[in-house]
């Protein structure tokens, strides 16, 4: 480190900006290299429909909410141990609904804890002009 003549704290303070700017700079890096190709951004939702017992149908969820532009359907079935096929079937199950009411989905089935199947609009479809830019700097 740069010792501070006369008190100053400028140097010191220039120092640990550069440390911090460098470390940033590395965890970004590393988290772009994690993210697969293609992989869904997860937004925030702006409403949410859990498929549970005694649960209003999804078909009344979709008949309140109007799509906006750059929002996406995503249906979520996480599984947990030996229930796989059942999650799988419920979320297929979920997407036709949907695509019966006029919106396509995007379906995602993966591992967890607990078992829990749910639909929900977010502001995450794919940005074309973005992922454009992107691709032009490869």
């Amino acid at each position: 480190m740069i010792r501070a003549a006369n008190g100053s704290w400028l140097v010191p303070l220039a120092d640990l900006s550069l440390i911090l700017f460098i470390t940033m700079a590395g965890a970004l890096a590393a988290q772009t290299q994690d993210v697969p190709a293609g992989s869904p951004a997860e937004g925030v939702t702006v409403s949410l429909h859990v498929d549970a017992p005694g649960a209003p149908p999804l078909a009344a969820m979709l008949a309140d909410h109007p799509l906006s532009p750059g929002e996406q359907l995503t249906v979520q079935g996480y599984y947990a141990a030996g229930d796989r096929e059942a999650v799988t079937l419920r979320t297929e199950g979920l997407a036709s609904e949907a695509i019966a009411a006029g919106v396509e989905p995007r379906v995602i089935v993966q591992p967890a804890r607990e078992t829990l199947v749910i639909a929900r609009f977010a502001h995450d479809a794919d940005p074309g002009l973005a992922r454009g830019l992107q691709d032009a700097g490869e």
